[in-house]
């Protein structure tokens, strides 16, 4: 059996929903996942031994949260070593507008360029508005935003965009390469 970290910093609940879906997907697939929230790790050693990792942090308005930038920051370099994947969980990825993830991308790109980490992977995985999990104005500015874009919220308040059915094909892609590179290192 392999070991998969999956670590996740969450601002309003939906990186944390993405992150424990992906652990019981990759125990679904006969390996074992830690999951680790990255704000009640202080060493990474906590976690023991694994075999590859999957950091999941939510982008909100061009920036990942300080707490997830520290995590990585700290642990690139085990991180680095082993085959590694980024979550990256935003509305943007729900868009049609190319230039919106276009946006996504060079945050994501920056912020590996700052943390030093260079993950072999990175899914771009659409988030969720949680009105109850935000605050006024930064709610008003959301669905301003969806507003102008043409996108429908969810009277109750919760609107999920998140693709589920993609976000497992990613799983079970990226737990079939580790599986791979790992046999390879044994031969």
């Amino acid at each position: 059996m392999l070991r998969f970290m999956v670590a996740y910093h969450s601002e309003e609940g939906q990186t944390e929903k993405v992150a424990h879906h992906v652990a019981r997907q990759i125990e679904n697939r006969g390996q074992v996942a830690r999951l680790i929230q990255t704000d009640d790790v202080e060493d990474i050693s906590e976690v023991g031994a694994f075999d590859a990792a999957i950091v999941a942090g939510s982008l909100h308005m061009g920036a990942y949260g300080p707490a997830l930038a520290e995590f990585v920051s700290k642990h690139s370099g085990e991180l680095n070593k082993v085959p590694s994947a980024f979550l990256t969980v935003s509305l943007s990825a729900a868009s049609s507008d190319p230039l919106d993830l276009v946006g996504t991308e060079r945050d994501a790109l920056e912020f590996q360029e700052e943390t030093g980490w260079s993950p072999e992977h990175t899914q771009y995985v659409a988030g969720a508005v949680r009105d109850r999990q935000t605050g006024v104005l930064k709610r008003l500015i959301i669905h301003t935003i969806m507003r102008l874009k043409g996108v429908g919220l969810d009277p109750s308040g919760t609107t999920e965009f998140t693709d589920w059915r993609a976000l497992d094909r990613f799983v079970t892609g990226f737990v079939a390469e580790v599986a791979a590179t790992r046999a390879d290192a044994r031969l």
